[in-house]
């Protein structure tokens, strides 16, 4: 059997294939997730590294892969403090402010306004 000559499919005992199809799942989930950045780019970069040996009679392979993704959208919001029995809670709204609606109005209301 002839031994196979040095290819992206044999190099480092055939794993980059492997990588590859994994890191661009990754790179698909990233551009899908509606809580990225649409516009901006994403990387993924392979890298080889060769270091001859000294007598130039062979190389040792390094392989890499370094990803440049996109983070999730930064959401901002608020949230109130209070102290009750002398422990500290937070509230999504503030809760000495009048409620207009019960939760069962607030949630027709937000449905009408779609």
């Amino acid at each position: 059997m002839e031994t196979p000559e040095i290819s992206l499919t044999t190099i480092c005992h055939g794993g980059v294939p492997e990588v590859f199809e994994r890191e661009l799942k990754e790179v698909l989930a990233n551009i899908a997730d509606p809580n990225t950045a649409a516009e901006k780019t994403r990387t993924r970069t392979l890298k080889f590294t060769f270091k001859p040996t000294e007598d130039r009679s062979g190389a040792a392979v390094d392989f890499s892969c370094r990803a440049s993704l996109q983070p999730v959208k930064m959401v901002k919001s608020q949230m109130f403090l209070s102290r009750h029995s002398g422990q500290l809670k937070a509230y999504p709204t503030d809760h000495q402010q009048v409620a207009l609606f019960g939760p069962e109005e607030m949630a027709k209301n937000l449905t009408a306004i779609k």
